[in-house]
């Protein structure tokens, strides 16, 4: 099993470019659901810099916030580029059977055949589906970079956090 820590920081969104001239700011939220943002009582930037939004709404499907105490354009700009992070035990309880990506990072994914693939380096969206970006690790059959589609029924057969496996229908020739 992969030990971490609860109080590790998950990113939650880059903020852009600020918004007009009252200190609010464009988020790029990494999440589905970008009005959840109001729901985050202990955010951050950088080194544990701590913030509380104010407000927040979507506009032509972009996600605006006004921080509390920014006031300006100019005190927004200063968190352009900046990543807004959470500590892992905020995030809601997920049903069983999904995940956070970041649960996905570093377990090893191993087929049918009993072969490990390689451990899953990140996941990304494709439109259709999510994918398992997966690179070679210590126990994997090749060298091989796999792209693998996360589908529930169709591929992944189950995942193992507690082991650290997800496994797959997979041919090591795909």
């Amino acid at each position: 099993m992969i030990n971490r820590s609860k109080d590790r920081k998950i990113p939650l969104g880059i903020f852009g470019k600020p918004f007009g001239i009252k200190g609010y700011i464009f988020l790029r939220y990494y999440g589905d659901s970008p009005e959840n943002i109001k729901e985050f009582t202990d955010l951050f930037v950088k080194e544990r810099i701590y913030i509380e939004v104010e407000e927040v709404f979507i506009r032509k499907g972009k996600l605006t916030i006004k921080l509390k105490g920014v006031d300006d354009r100019n005190e927004a700009e200063k968190f352009r580029n900046e990543e807004l992070f959470v500590f892992e035990d905020q995030l809601p309880v997920l049903p069983e059977g999904e995940y956070y990506w970041f649960q996905l990072e570093k377990l090893q994914v191993i087929n049918e055949q009993n072969e490990i693939l390689g451990a899953i380096d990140h996941l990304m969206a494709t439109g259709a589906n999510d994918v398992m970006v997966t690179k070679p690790s210590q126990y994997s059959i090749d060298d091989k970079e796999r792209l693998i589609p996360f589908l529930k029924t169709e591929i992944v057969i189950k995942v193992d956090l507690r082991d650290s496996l997800v496994y797959v229908k997979w041919s090591k020739d795909y």
